[in-house]
């Protein structure tokens, strides 16, 4: 054998030990499951809005209810944990599950293709659409209605995107909170708000002087949880429990008790 050839062979033998010894590095040191992490931890870190009810709202002794925090609770007692409630704003859902501040959001997030660039979505479990919510003395009849209009949103929200897109000589007012943009319409500081359909009928019931749109609902989305991109395990798990929530009926259960009407058919089966 010439020496051309042995240096060949022995430089094929360098290569294929560093690479064999970068795959083994790289298995030892992957990143724990948020599955494993949770069940380890025996503790549920989920983001929730604190001020969208019916979805999910912060009592004032610092508890929450509604629809998603019925969800988070059902996941919990599947996983057999506690779960810790992290109150957010609609624009920080996206960074606290890129940071691992929580391990999922659930917090009626709709899996728009722009968000799942950056994050993983769950199968949906519900089904949302947006609609306006104004003052009986400044009333609006129809969507056309919103043009030339002030309408508060919460910034970053689905809304937000639906205003700047769809209704482009609407003044859009945006806020950080869904709070401050249903105070901005209470003062009149706006003339209308554009939030989910469910949450815009519970304002309305609960502030006579309010009401809303009598319409369709805009462009109805789905909803889903969100996770951190490329925990593989942890999606898995959570679209079975979706699943297996959506087909037992306990999902169609929880949406008729907090919104008052059956579960749209594009999720209940």
């Amino acid at each position: 054998m010439n020496t051309k050839l042995k240096n060949v062979i022995l430089l094929l033998c360098v290569v294929i030990f560093a690479l064999t010894g970068c795959t083994s590095s790289n298995s030892e040191t992957a990143q724990e499951s948020h599955l494993d992490r949770v069940i380890k931890s025996k503790k549920l870190r989920v983001a929730v809005l604190p001020d969208n009810p019916p979805w999910s709202v912060m009592k004032a002794d610092g508890s929450f209810a509604g629809y998603d925090i019925d969800i988070a609770n059902k996941l919990a007692e599947a996983l057999g944990v506690e779960v810790e409630f992290v109150p957010t704003e609609g624009a920080n859902r996206l960074p606290l599950v890129q940071t691992d501040k929580v391990d999922v959001v659930i917090a009626c997030f709709s899996p728009t293709n722009e968000r799942a660039k950056s994050i993983n979505f769950t199968e949906p479990y519900a089904v949302s659409g947006s609609l306006p919510l104004y003052r009986k003395d400044n009333p609006l009849k129809s969507w056309e209605d919103l043009k030339e209009k002030k309408v508060s949103v919460a910034r970053g929200s689905t809304n937000d995107t639906i205003l700047t897109k769809y209704f482009p000589k609407t003044e859009v007012v945006r806020f950080d909170t869904i709070s401050d943009a249903f105070m901005a319409l209470k003062s009149g500081k706006v003339d209308a708000l554009l939030e989910q359909n469910q949450m815009v009928y519970e304002m309305a019931r609960k502030n006579p002087e309010l009401e809303a749109l009598n319409a369709e609902p805009f462009k109805p989305s789905l909803v889903a949880m969100a996770v951190k991109r490329g925990d593989h395990d942890w999606l898995n798990y959570l679209n079975s429990f979706i699943r297996n929530f959506n087909a037992s009926g306990d999902n169609a259960e929880l949406y008729k008790k907090w919104f008052g009407t059956e579960m749209p058919k594009i999720v209940n089966y």
